[in-house]
């Protein structure tokens, strides 16, 4: 939770600032998983945490072939191939389960991530123009996805 608040607090990667459930509520929904659903990732350095990745499958019949993935990682390890690693790992469980397409949502103007994501074999499927507010400017979301 602090190193999702920690990136979120940059303003210009997360659509929140601040993450959006207590520590109760976090326990509550790790010990009520259903693996097949929700996959949970988290990098260690050190013994610290400094990056975390979530890939959640539809639920319904008519979007459990679905994935969307959603991560965070810390400003001093981005760039260092852990972002790649919880990705890879991601993606492997979604295939074991029959998914055949992750998707996510990026802001334009992260292209870093766009770029990891692109060499990850992820698309452009659309964009929603001025989506987001960044320090007052406008920013689009692009909407990626890989079809596996």
């Amino acid at each position: 939770m602090a190193n999702f608040d920690r990136v979120a607090a940059e303003k210009i990667y997360l659509m929140t600032e601040k993450f959006p459930r207590t520590a109760d509520e976090i326990r509550t929904q790790f010990r009520d998983n259903d693996p097949r659903f929700n996959l949970w990732l988290v990098a260690e350095v050190g013994g610290q945490v400094v990056a975390g990745a979530n890939f959640a499958r539809g639920k319904w019949s008519k979007n459990a072939h679905t994935a969307e993935l959603g991560m965070a990682v810390l400003p001093e390890h981005r760039g260092s191939g852990i972002g790649r690693m919880l990705m890879e790992s991601g993606l492997e469980w979604a295939r074991s389960l029959g998914v055949r397409k992750v998707k996510l949502g990026v802001f334009a103007s992260n292209e870093r991530a766009i770029a990891l994501y692109r060499k990850m074999g992820f698309a452009e499927e659309g964009r929603l123009k001025g989506e987001v507010l960044l320090d007052g400017r406008p920013d689009d979301e692009v909407l990626m996805a890989l079809w596996m």
